[in-house]
């Protein structure tokens, strides 16, 4: 049944798309690219994205229990239901919307590593404006961690705070607020410990 596969297909990609205010930050810390805050935007559409994903897999469910095709090719009519793949698809379907849209509170992130090259000899707290979840959180760490001189980054969501240990000989504490500014967030310094 070809509308049961594009109900339940677009099923799935709006459930991902719904959640992509937190997948995307977690795929840009692991890949390390790109713009973290660029995927807070979704976070707006999200209920009706999750809407969406309810009715289309609604649609689908309707196509494949309800919805009987009779066959009458060979003279003797017979009810037919949806196949067995069918079924199975449409249950995959709902199984991997499900996972998606519960994405932003499984607490999936990926953990930051210490840089145990760099001699961290100074540390900076940062305040961080317009984190929409954990993954966001863990998409900005990541950034952090990536710059040349970082040994460690550690960004909090719930207090909305960063602690940065580096090397101040390799970098200034402004070079964090910039780069959390260039990912879509607003950074500023609250505090700076100079080490021995």
């Amino acid at each position: 049944m070809k509308k049961t596969s594009l109900s339940t297909a677009g099923g799935i990609i709006t459930a991902i798309i719904a959640s992509l205010c937190c997948i995307g930050p977690v795929l840009v810390a692991v890949v390390g690219i790109g713009s973290v805050g660029a995927f807070a935007v979704f976070e707006n559409y999200r209920p009706y994205l999750i809407g969406a994903t309810i009715l289309l897999l609604g649609v689908g469910f309707y196509l494949v229990y309800m919805r009987r095709e009779v066959k009458c090719e060979d003279g003797t009519c017979k009810v037919q239901d949806a196949g067995k793949w069918n079924k199975v698809g449409v249950w995959g379907a709902t199984f991997l919307a499900a996972i998606a849209i519960a994405f932003p509170y499984l607490g999936v992130t990926p953990s930051s590593s210490v840089n145990a090259a760099v001699q961290g000899k100074a540390i900076v707290t940062l305040s961080i404006e317009g984190m929409d979840c954990k993954a966001c959180a863990k998409g900005v760490e990541g950034s952090l961690a990536s710059i040349k001189g970082v040994r460690k980054a550690n960004v909090e969501y719930e207090q909305g705070k960063a602690a940065i240990e580096y090397d101040p000989a390799t970098i200034t504490p402004n070079a964090f607020v910039d780069r959390v500014n260039e990912i879509g967030f607003t950074a500023a310094i609250i505090q700076q410990k100079k080490g021995k």
